[in-house]
This record gives C-alpha cells, structure tokens and sequence, in this order.
C-alpha cells in the first residue's frame, strides 16, 4: 500500500481540435530513430493519405489542452513540480529520495534529462532520479510496482508524469481516443504503520493506494494502421484483466468501489470494461470533455475526484488505462477530501 502526501496538476490551455496529427513539429529527434525502427513513425515520417486521415479523424472537434510551442513536455513536468513543492514543507520535500519520470511522447533536447532537471530545480542532489519508458499512457501504473518496493524501504518517491504530443505521431484514434497535453505530479510513501513508526493525524496525507496492476498484451507497432474498433477489441480485455487484477490484490470487491475513473476512451469502450467486471454505469465518474490526457491521465481524475468530495469525506476508486502500444494498468485508491 502507498500512501498519497499529495498531488498536483499542471494542464495547458484548450484548443479546438479536429484532426489526426499535431500541427507542431519536433525535427530535435529524426537521427535518433534507426530505419529498423522506422515502424515508430506512422506512415513513413508522419505522410498520411486521405482514407488513413478520414478512418483517424474524431468524429467531432473536441477542445484540448495543448501546450504552445515553446512549453515541452519537461516544462510542463516542471510546473506541476512547482505547484506540488507548495503543498510541501521544506522538511517533506527534502526526505525525497526518488524521482520517477514517466511519459509518452518524445520532446525533449537531446541532452536533457526530464527527471535531472526535475532533481536540479528541487535542489534534491541525493534523490536518486530516473524515468519509466515505452510505456504508453500506462506509464503511471507501470512506474508504481518499483515505487512500491521502494517505499518498503522506507524512500519517498515523486512520480512525475507528463507529455507533450508532437506531428508526426497522432492525438487521434477516431472515436476510440484523443489525447492531450498535460503534467502531474504525485508524492508517494509508506503508512507509518507499514515501517512501524508511530503515526498521527498530521500523517493520513491523501488516502492510499490500495493496490496496482500491469498486463501485457502482444506489442502493436502500429496502431494507427488498425480500424479504431479493432484496437479496441485488442485492448478491451487487457483493461478488463488488469482492473480485476487491482481489485484481487486490493482486498475489496466490485461492491466496496465508489468510482470508477476510466480513463478518456469512448463510452463504448468504458462501459465495456464496467460492464465484464460487473460495476453499473452510475458509478462512472463525470470527467468532462477532456479528451485522454495522456500519461497524466490517472493523477488527474483523482484530483477531479478529491475537488468533487465533500470536506473530509473519503471515497474509494478504480482507475485503469490502456496504453495502445499493447498494456493496460489499473489501481483501487482511497481518496480523502480536503477538511
């Protein structure tokens, strides 16, 4: 179990979106891919042609938030890091002893470190930093099963998630997903219980979360060349077996849930996830026209769900995401309203 100090968000400006690629352009990272790897970009350094753009194309413009072009991504991760810091004591900032950096999306110099940076501007020099890759927008989920062996030793560890979606990779999946731009950060421990310390009041932070779990389906190197439907049948059971994962190892049943935060996907596809693990669709949690934020995704929803509380009130979520690389994650969190 890893107990929630504290959480925080940084998410751009909206903007109207209707498209398949982002109109900015990264030109910072080309010689970096080999041409065994040419796989990575769609259709061959971003050309698309007209029935690929048409069956990618959302159905409606949706407004997303999109970082303007001189914001990366580790900006982005550097202010959801600055308004953490001010939910902190100095104390609580200086025992972090990780900092873990997740995202999806390539943007960045390529003598940059995101999680140095991050190290560097807390002035932290003994946190150990490092990042989870190749994880798609399951990054999150895939970063917490090393958090959680590291906090039984007694680290602190901030995660930092973020993205930034650049031409040539696509924000649209047709009606399946759209995602946009967005950082958060969380901080996360063991319950003193856990390390058998005394506690207090002063030591509940946020709530918990109660348990985590990742499942691997066969890779999709290229996603964008499936009809959205058909990603969707692959990624459908994946999500399904990960939330009944979270929920086995969480202790709790379909019954103790509150909410369910899916991430952004179609209701076709959410529901459908509810609908195999048993949870009725008034237990889904309003997330707005927000798209999928991407790595940032699940940090978000539960601040959305903590903001909706009532003072002091406590609720019980599962969220899951699939990362259409092939994976899905999901966690069973214990959330607690501000007093």
């Amino acid at each position: 179990m890893l107990r929630i100090r504290a959480i925080a968000s940084y998410v751009p400006d909206t903007t109207e979106f209707h498209a398949v690629q982002a109109q900015e352009r990264n030109i910072g990272y080309g010689h970096l891919l080999y041409k065994a790897a040419a796989f990575a970009l769609p259709r061959g350094k971003g050309k698309i042609d007209e029935e690929e753009e048409q069956r990618l194309l959302p159905p409606a413009a949706i407004s997303l938030p999109v970082a303007p072009p001189l914001q990366s991504h580790a900006d982005l991760a550097l202010e959801a890091v600055a308004v953490l810091r001010q939910q902190l004591t100095p104390q609580t900032l200086a025992e972090i002893t990780h900092i873990v950096v997740t995202n999806a999306a390539l943007n960045q110099r390529i003598n940059e470190s995101v999680a140095g940076r991050i190290q560097h501007a807390l002035g932290l020099p003994d946190a150990l930093p490092f990042a989870i890759g190749q994880s798609g927008s399951a990054g999150v989920f895939n970063a917490l099963s090393i958090i959680e062996a590291l906090v039984s030793t007694g680290a602190k560890v901030l995660l930092v998630a973020s993205d930034k979606w650049l031409y040539p990779f696509f924000r649209s999946w047709g009606e399946l997903v759209v995602y946009g731009d967005g950082a958060a950060a969380i901080l996360l421990d063991a319950a003193p219980e856990q390390l058998d310390q005394p506690s207090s009041d002063n030591d509940q932070g946020w709530g918990s979360i109660r348990a985590s779990a990742m499942h691997y389906g066969e890779a999709i190197d290229n996603p964008w060349g499936l009809a959205p439907l058909a990603l969707a049948e692959m990624l459908h059971p994946l999500a399904v077996s990960a939330a009944q994962s979270a929920l086995e190892r969480s202790g709790l049943g379909v019954a103790d849930i509150d909410w369910v935060l899916p991430a952004g996907f179609n209701d076709n596809f959410t529901l459908g996830v509810s609908k195999a693990l048993g949870i009725p669709p008034e237990r889904h949690f309003e997330r707005g026209a927000h798209g999928h934020q991407s790595s940032a995704d699940p940090l978000l929803s539960l601040l959305r769900l903590r903001a909706a509380l009532l003072p002091g009130k406590k609720a019980t979520a599962l969220l899951w995401d699939a990362a259409l690389c092939g994976m899905a994650g999901a966690m069973v969190v214990e959330i607690t309203a501000a007093q």
